[in-house]
């Protein structure tokens, strides 16, 4: 565990310190689509791209993806269309801090960044994606392959995509993608009424992802292209993240780590979702490590958290969380479904992973086989105030459910 965080704080440095000393120059100040296209026509360096108020409408184009994301088989041609295709090195793009800077990517993957070591995208609004009709293809409002990127304080909405595709394939535009040999800083963003995943990473990626708002608004589920699809925050195959300080609201599913994927998942927020709030799941193929604590995962339809895992070295724990009103939704109570209809689903708990120290409040279960570990309301409302000091380094508290009904 200290190895986790101490690679992490490294790497967090590492990349402060890259962008100090490698601050892109000079400054290019641009007003129109032609010109931000004109300049990503080919690879830069050292630039600081500066977008005014405005729309910006991209021009689509077809590309084809070396490699598959999310197949069970990696090396596999995809056929895709990008927006804009930013490789290089020392790259920095932003607009005006209100986001007014509009870019519709008319895309898959809307703003494309590929092999580009150090880029900052900040305070941008990116919209507008098109859902590719290959099933295959990882659409993403963002998409970062073999590359390293700051994502900070962007708002990444309504990218939503073709009901006829989306009801053939399912798949949705992601919020933002994190591919092969990427390492990313997902900070401060935006990221609503997506039609799939808020933010996904897929194999040999890594990110930390802190204080942002991941709220589908429609809470849509099934095959319909509205916002809410998909999961909040997934980490899969062996992607590593940590996850920290954000809210993951209104989405089909909330925070999960799976196959072989290893997390940090604390301080976050879960809630209004339509099945389960946290999930390790090892996929019946992989050992994925999850360290689960002090997070608040309230009013979900199916299980409050689902732990399925074999990872017998350092598989984690489920330490210090809060779970209230989970399991709500009838529609669920199948086990075939997504399984045990109760706050914790320990469907497969490896023997040295912790559980302990964790508060659960008027929660559903479907079975009396099933653990009930809620306490009673005055029980719950004094551990509420005894864990005060740690629920208040939720700095998006104030955006949730959770904080108007039972902190405010």
């Amino acid at each position: 565990m200290k190895k986790h965080h101490i690679t992490a704080i490294l790497f967090v440095l590492f990349l402060i310190m890259n962008f100090v000393l490698t601050r892109p120059k000079p400054t290019l100040r641009i007003s129109t689509a032609e010109e931000l296209e004109k300049i990503f026509s080919s690879s830069q360096e050292n630039i600081n791209v500066k977008l005014a108020s405005g729309i910006y409408e991209l021009t689509s184009e077809i590309i084809t993806d070396s490699t598959c994301g999310n197949c069970d088989e990696p090396d596999t041609l995809v056929s895709a269309t990008a927006g804009l295709i930013i490789s290089g090195k020392n790259i920095n793009i932003s607009g005006p801090s209100d986001k007014t800077a509009i870019i519709k990517t008319n895309s898959g993957y809307g703003i494309y960044v590929l092999n580009c070591d150090n880029l900052i995208l900040e305070d941008l609004t990116i919209t507008g994606g098109i859902r590719d009709s290959n099933e295959f293809a990882t659409d993403a409002a963002i998409v970062v392959k073999n590359s390293n990127a700051l994502i900070r304080n962007n708002k990444i909405t309504r990218n939503y995509g073709d009901q006829t595709l989306i009801k053939e394939n399912i798949v949705g535009i992601m919020g933002i993608c994190g591919r092969e040999n990427s390492v990313l800083r997902i900070y401060n963003n935006l990221i609503s009424k997506n039609s799939w995943d808020g933010i996904a990473l897929y194999r040999d990626s890594e990110a930390v992802i802190e204080e942002n708002i991941i709220d589908g608004v429609h809470k849509a589920g099934g095959r319909i292209a509205q916002g809410g699809r998909g999961v909040g925050i997934g980490v899969t195959w062996n992607a590593k993240a940590i996850i920290r300080n954000n809210l993951v609201k209104r989405y089909w599913k909330g925070i999960g780590l799976f196959v072989d994927a290893e997390g940090t998942v604390e301080y976050n927020i879960i809630e209004d979702v339509i099945t389960w709030g946290i999930s390790l799941w090892d996929a019946g193929k992989g050992n994925p490590k999850g360290y689960i604590s002090n997070n608040i995962i309230y009013k979900t339809g199916a299980m409050g958290t689902s732990i399925t895992s074999i990872t017998e070295e350092n598989p984690g724990f489920f330490k210090g969380n809060i779970i209230v009103r989970t399991a709500q939704d009838s529609t669920y109570d199948s086990p075939d479904i997504y399984g045990y209809q109760c706050a914790l689903a320990e469907h497969l708990v490896p023997k040295k992973f912790v559980i302990e120290n964790n508060l659960f409040y008027d929660n559903r279960r479907t079975e009396l086989r099933l653990p009930d570990y809620d306490t009673n309301l005055e029980n719950f409302e004094n551990k509420l105030k005894a864990n005060k000091e740690w629920i208040n380094r939720i700095t998006i508290l104030e955006d949730s459910d959770f904080f108007h009904d039972y902190i405010e």
